[in-house]
């Protein structure tokens, strides 16, 4: 599949390189470039945030300021002289992709080439959904059936004042069994120290690419809920979340 040009370069989205018209030379994209470079592609002409690029298309966001920053400076750089103009910075808005007068992303020129050859086949499908809705008012329907709820797996822990908590999984990715062992290990050590803590739970979730980890305190003060969030960071290709220094930092306690 041709790539998307862009100025001097041209993008092959799938495989996620840039490569120069020029001297051909080609670059595999991190990660960090990737996500930004693919969001101001799909949204063309819009001014986009940094807390917006920081998201990579997920709903939390799954990388820092700062390295959108450089992300953009390096795309910025490969790519050219006339980068300033491609990729601008829209002050106290982020950062939009300005388009030559033509291009189109190739996500936005397939869905204009399929609108206009498409028309028979768009009556075929609405023939077709017209038929199962006809089938599905006289149909009997199957019992409802229930959700299935997410994979828990919880693990005590005993504070100092021998206050039991729980160390409960509740994720879509499987957190595999020697870094569940270390997470539980190091939280354990630093809540064993604790003289008096609300919380009763710890719930651990991880992010769908495996690089962010969610921890979910769960306790009571004066008899009302209270929940506390942290969300970990993690990019290297074997990540650990929980680092001693941090740990001191974080006071787990309250």
């Amino acid at each position: 599949m041709p790539g998307m040009p862009l100025g001097s370069v041209t993008f092959h989205r799938q495989q996620g390189v840039l490569e120069r018209t020029e001297d051909g030379e080609r670059w595999q994209l991190p990660r960090a470039e990737f996500l930004v470079l693919t969001q101001l592609l799909d949204h063309p002409g819009i001014p986009l945030s940094k807390q917006r690029l920081r998201c990579g298309g997920e709903p939390e966001p799954v990388m820092s300021g700062s390295a959108v920053v450089k992300a953009v400076f390096t795309l910025r750089h490969f790519i050219g002289d006339e980068a300033t103009t491609l990729i601008q910075t829209v002050p106290g808005k982020g950062y939009r992709l300005v388009m030559e007068s033509g291009q189109r992303p190739e996500q936005t020129r397939q869905t204009l080439a399929l609108g206009r050859t498409s028309q028979p086949v768009a009556m075929v499908v609405i023939g077709l959904m017209a038929l199962v809705a006809a089938l599905l008012w006289w149909w009997p329907m199957p019992p409802a059936i229930s959700p299935i709820p997410p994979k828990q797996n919880p693990m005590p822990i005993m504070t100092a004042s021998n206050q039991p908590l729980e160390l409960v999984r509740v994720s879509g990715m499987e957190l595999d069994q020697d870094l569940l062992n270390s997470l539980r290990i190091k939280l354990a050590s630093t809540l064993k120290t604790c003289r008096d803590t609300p919380w009763k739970r710890v719930y651990l979730a991880r992010s769908n690419d495996g690089q962010v980890l969610n921890l979910t305190f769960e306790g009571e003060v004066d008899g009302r809920p209270r929940l506390r969030n942290i969300k970990i960071s993690d990019f290297r290709s074997e990540p650990t979340f929980l680092s001693s220094h941090w740990l001191e930092e974080a006071n787990l306690c309250e």
